[in-house]
């Protein structure tokens, strides 16, 4: 998408509005960024004001999907939350593309896909309420201050579950069954942390009636740093996935 950038005047700035422009293309670089000099009609337009005065005027300014006027550092959340779920309405219209009309999706070794999600204390909240699992270091901040970490981290099984959201819905997709799952947790993921979980399609064996399946995950936070791994095995049924590869290991075990 096409974002535009207007700033105020900056005569009364209460928080660096550059720094957290930068740390928005930084985050998200497929977009193209411009001002209104350079353009006058965008995707979204993002109006940078200093403080809650909001002086900036939009004269001029064509917006063909939404318009944001910003004027504190919380509200570039609800920008970054916005973009996270266009990337994702985005890998759904390309993960459509992939079928055919008889409905199969045709899967290739190697193959990738990647999630992307930003972790907030009201996600461990409510995993913690869903699941039951309200250990303190997740959930109470003066509890988790005095402990290792001395600070709360988000439940490492959340964390992972990544690498299920991009299975489950991207690869191999929609109707796929886990037979089995080991995961490893090497780094802490904190509160604001962002998370990308990228599975790798590695081996499969062949069955009369579905594939069994190899996918290797791992999740990296935005500085890079893994944060867990994961090896899993899906049971793809032929109804619905095709693998593609010359080097199968087909059986014969009548299943």
């Amino acid at each position: 998408m096409v974002i535009g950038i207007k700033y105020c005047g900056g005569c009364n700035p209460r928080y660096q509005r550059e720094a957290l422009v930068k740390k928005l293309k930084t985050r998200f670089p497929s977009h193209t960024y411009v001002t209104l000099k350079e353009q006058k009609e965008c995707d979204i337009w993002l109006l940078v004001c200093g403080c809650p005065a909001a002086c900036v005027s939009d004269d001029g300014l064509i917006a063909v999907k939404q318009r944001f006027l910003l004027t504190s550092m919380k509200e570039f959340v609800g920008i970054e939350d916005y973009l996270l779920k266009e990337e994702q309405k985005e890998k759904e219209r390309q993960e459509d593309k992939q079928y055919e009309e008889n409905g199969i999706r045709y899967l290739h070794l190697g193959e990738r896909a990647s999630f992307t999600k930003t972790f907030y204390k009201e996600d461990a909240d409510k995993f913690a309420l869903l699941t039951g699992d309200r250990n303190r270091l997740h959930t109470d901040r003066e509890f988790a201050e005095k402990q290792w970490f001395a600070r709360p981290v988000v439940h490492g099984v959340l964390t992972a579950s990544l690498i299920s959201t991009v299975m489950g819905t991207i690869l191999p997709g929609h109707g796929t069954i886990l037979m089995s799952e080991n995961l490893e947790f090497i780094n802490p993921v904190y509160f604001g942390d962002t998370v990308e979980a990228t599975v790798t399609f590695i081996s499969f064996r062949e069955t009369k009636k579905f594939y069994v399946g190899e996918f290797y995950g791992e999740c990296k936070n935005q500085r890079g740093e893994t944060v867990a791994t994961g090896t899993a095995r899906q049971m793809m049924m032929k109804t619905l996935f095709c693998v593609e590869d010359e080097e199968k290991e087909k059986t014969e075990d009548g299943i």
